[in-house]
């Protein structure tokens, strides 16, 4: 997959980006593949940060900001969302990866 990083801030659109991948992930991730899909993330929040001043990611990063104070709570142990979200789908990671979604569309 390749995304252009000239002027990304008016050409991403990261809503559309997720629904693309939830509808097509083999297209996107080779499957459906949480930790395909984190690491495609991580990926993108690091190669954005040297072409743009703010991240494009914006729903991204209130998501994790959501699951930390709503769900993990500080209080099971959880250092990351993601670890949480796999563990809590029984290490299954096409499960965790519909999981993801249906928690980042509410």
């Amino acid at each position: 997959m390749v995304i252009a990083l000239t002027n990304i801030d008016s050409t991403f659109d990261e809503l559309q980006f997720f629904a693309k991948v939830k509808g097509r992930p083999v297209v996107f991730l080779g499957k459906r593949s949480f930790l395909s899909f984190r690491y495609v993330l991580f990926g993108m929040e690091y190669a954005f940060s040297f072409y743009s001043k703010e991240t494009p990611l914006k729903y991204f990063k209130s998501f994790v900001v959501w699951y930390h104070e709503e769900i993990l709570e500080d209080k099971n142990g959880y250092a990351c969302w993601w670890n949480h979200l796999l563990y809590t789908s029984g290490n299954q990671d096409a499960y965790a990866f519909e999981a993801f979604f249906r928690k980042f569309e509410k």
